[in-house]
């Protein structure tokens, strides 16, 4: 086998490698860019910027749309020298990146694929070796790399993808995400996300007492205690066996705290255990939700208690926010409180409307989806969804443009690998005449 033709199957084999992954990544986090944000705001954090958290959405849509866009730039063959050094530079700072997170932990989770695969910091940073790797690979031989799309075929295919990935990531901005990584997902039962087994294993902890006599100072466990001449110092705990540990471990919905009510009580299991349907309307803050918005809602629950179907409003606000909310919009459903990063988890818009029945999500959706007036279709409509499996939407029209931009690549790589193979085919005649 020739230099060059080795040098060309490297090529390749690095240029689609560093496409798949550019490729895999982006997608992941544009399909949940809100939840991109949310990570961002953490890093920021860590770094002292807490400040410019107001721009982490933008960073966001920025991050993923980068590496989606290089990653089918990469796949196109379009503007090699450009995709070469571009993934080179991205690699580099990545992998410098990731050391740091691996050394220092900042953060446990680096969020490098989004919700959808979870890495420790010490496994992304081997990742990334990996993929710097062949990212050399591919700037030392780009040159030999084919170009399966170019010319018109190169500029359909461009268009495509950017059009088709604006939608895209505009939709899951606009509405709740197209996929739903997290735990709380449609046809996800939140007692089982959240209760522990009967049989389940059971955390085994070992109680170690620290005791001082004459300036000295030992540990002692339960079955060797000191005799009355030793002083006591302090307890530690260690643990021998992690027990088992419920996908959800902060879940817990509070009512009351108002003024009518100085406590909260703790209302979780009676929603959860409620087989009727309810209408769970959550936000991390009312202070963040129009009040325009505000109008939509009260229809929705003038509908609701019409037809009755319970309806609350969950959100991390503290009880004078949400007389706030009230005083505002004359909402007349209950206020009640949840931890405000735990709605962010359940779904990402604001607000965002879900319903349950015998803890059950059996839908999720974006408020200002909810139509303005209700009628009795509407009605129907929620009578069929609490009849049939949990549902969800094809949403075509979010991702339509990106299939027809796959499937028209493939065409042209498979054309391009036929004419290839014609061309061959041709020298091999000429040259056997």
């Amino acid at each position: 086998m020739s230099c060059q033709r080795v040098q060309y199957i490297l090529s390749e084999l690095s240029r689609i490698l560093l496409a798949a992954l550019l490729l895999f990544s982006g997608f992941v986090k544009g399909v949940d860019p809100i939840g991109g944000a949310i990570k961002i705001e953490e890093y920021l954090r860590v770094m002292g910027l807490g400040s410019l958290q107001a721009m982490a959405p933008a960073l966001s849509v920025a991050l993923c749309s980068f590496e989606f866009l290089l990653g089918g730039f990469l796949l196109m063959g379009l503007w090699r020298r450009f995709t070469a050094w571009a993934t080179t530079l991205f690699m580099g700072v990545m992998t410098l990146v990731t050391l740091y997170l691996a050394l220092f932990n900042p953060i446990s989770d680096c969020g490098c694929f989004g919700d959808a695969l979870k890495l420790t910091n010490w496994q992304t940073f081997g990742k990334n070796v990996f993929f710097m790797a062949v990212t050399i690979v591919y700037l030392l031989t780009y040159r030999k790399a084919s170009r399966p799309l170019r010319g018109i075929t190169g500029s359909v295919a461009t268009a495509l993808l950017l059009l088709g990935w604006g939608i895209f990531v505009g939709g899951n901005l606009r509405h709740l995400p197209l996929i739903d990584f997290r735990p709380y997902k449609v046809g996800a039962s939140l007692r089982e996300l959240t209760m522990i087994p009967e049989n389940a294993p059971q955390e085994e902890i070992e109680y170690l007492f620290i005791y001082e006599k004459n300036g000295l100072r030992e540990t002692f466990n339960m079955e060797e205690l000191p005799d009355s001449t030793w002083t006591y110092i302090d307890r530690q705990e260690r643990v021998i066996k992690e027990g088992y540990k419920p996908p959800v471990m902060d879940f817990a919905i509070y009512a009351g705290g108002s003024s009518q009510q100085a406590t909260e009580r703790e209302v979780t299991q009676t929603m959860l255990l409620n087989e009727s349907p309810q209408i769970w309307v959550i936000t991390p803050n009312w202070e963040t939700i129009p009040i325009q918005m505000g109008r939509k809602l009260n229809a929705l629950y003038d509908w609701a208690e019409s037809v009755g179907v319970a309806m609350y409003g969950i959100s991390g606000s503290t009880p004078e926010e949400r007389g706030r909310w009230r005083n505002k919009t004359a909402a007349a459903y209950p206020l009640y409180f949840c931890d405000g990063t735990t709605i962010k988890t359940m779904a990402r818009a604001q607000p965002s409307v879900i319903l349950v029945s015998d803890g059950v999500i059996l839908d999720k959706r974006a408020a200002r989806d909810l139509p303005d007036k209700y009628t009795d279709q509407d009605y129907e409509k929620l009578s069929a969804l609490l009849r049939q499996a949990p549902h969800a939407g094809l949403h075509i029209e979010r991702w339509g443009l990106l299939v027809a931009w796959i499937i028209f690549c493939l065409v042209m790589l498979i054309q391009s690998v036929q004419w290839e193979d014609k061309s061959k085919y041709s020298e091999y005649q000429i040259k056997t005449k």
